[in-house]
């Protein structure tokens, strides 16, 4: 008689006697030793946090119930630490992970893809390239030599021919399209079908340029018409306003550049940089010093 204890607290004294498992199964060994304690199957479950089913299984020897032979194993080894009783002699009587057979189908499945496999007489020393292989190896082999070897001389000719190739066929494609080049400064008329080509009047010479008394005329004429004239020296800015808000003029002169202005008055006038430029209003000079303010600005109205 021997009081078992374990995580449960202690057990009454039951018959625990090694011999007494000898014809005894993994599911009866269990069994027995949670009784020895007392113990529902559902407080041992509860205990574990598994399922009371599983735990029927397993003292009923269902194996199969199970998920797999590992978690039984497990399941069981568990139980065993539980009730504090030596797990050997329970799992000896479990059945093993692996089946007794999968080591023979495991060693029948090797042997069938060592089989499957190519095979030769010496492994990788055996194999030998075919003749085909060899012969373009061998061509690209003497390509790259001649290439190589061959000197500079030679490309620089095969360019050439290539460019000059190529620029006999652009100029064939323009004249097949009929895309003649046209000189500059050639007139080209359409020609009716049948007709005689008209061959384009010679060109005129070019008209003299003016004489410097004609340019110089210019001006004069400008003053003599418009109200009020602006020569400037550098580039200025110029504003000039009718009564109505028109704006007649709005534009940066340029250096040497005369502007001419009419219109109805009174105009109102701004010049921007007032010292490089000349104002001359109904032909007579007009100073704008006494109308430049800070800045170089000139305000001033044309009313008569």
């Amino acid at each position: 008689m021997i009081e078992r204890a374990s995580e449960f607290g202690a057990s009454a004294a039951v018959p625990l006697v090694a011999g007494d498992s000898t014809h005894m199964t993994a599911g009866n060994m269990l069994r027995e030793a949670r009784e020895a304690h007392g113990l529902h199957i559902e407080m041992v479950a509860a205990a574990l946090k598994v399922a009371p089913q599983k735990l029927e299984a397993l003292e009923a020897d269902d194996i199969d119930a199970l998920p797999d032979r590992v978690f039984a194993r497990a399941l069981a080894a568990s139980v065993c630490r539980a009730l504090r009783i030596d797990p050997a002699p329970v799992l000896a009587k479990l059945p093993t992970i692996q089946r007794p057979g999968l080591a023979d189908a495991d060693q029948t499945i090797s042997r069938s893809l060592r089989s499957s496999a190519p095979r030769s007489s010496s492994g990788t020393a055996g194999w030998r390239p075919s003749r085909a292989l060899l012969a373009m190896v061998a061509l690209l082999l003497v390509g790259a030599g001649i290439l190589f070897w061959l000197p500079q001389s030679v490309f620089d000719q095969v360019g050439a021919s290539i460019s000059r190739l190529t620029h006999s066929d652009s100029m064939s494609t323009e004249s097949t399209n009929g895309a003649a080049p046209v000189a500059a400064g050639t007139a080209v008329e359409s020609v009716a079908p049948g007709a005689a080509p008209v061959m384009p009047p010679p060109l005129e010479a070019a008209a003299p340029a003016p004489e410097p008394a004609a340019v110089a005329a210019a001006p004069a004429a400008a003053e003599s018409s418009d109200l009020i004239v602006f020569a400037a020296r550098d580039e200025v800015w110029i504003t000039v306003t009718d009564p109505a808000g028109k704006q007649l003029l709005r534009r940066t002169v340029k250096a040497g550049e005369t502007v001419g202005v009419t219109g109805s008055l009174p105009l109102s006038v701004v010049v921007g940089r007032a010292s490089a430029v000349d104002v001359r209003v109904h032909g007579k000079a007009f100073d704008l010093a006494p109308l430049t303010k800070a800045g170089g600005v000139a305000r001033f109205e044309v009313k008569s």
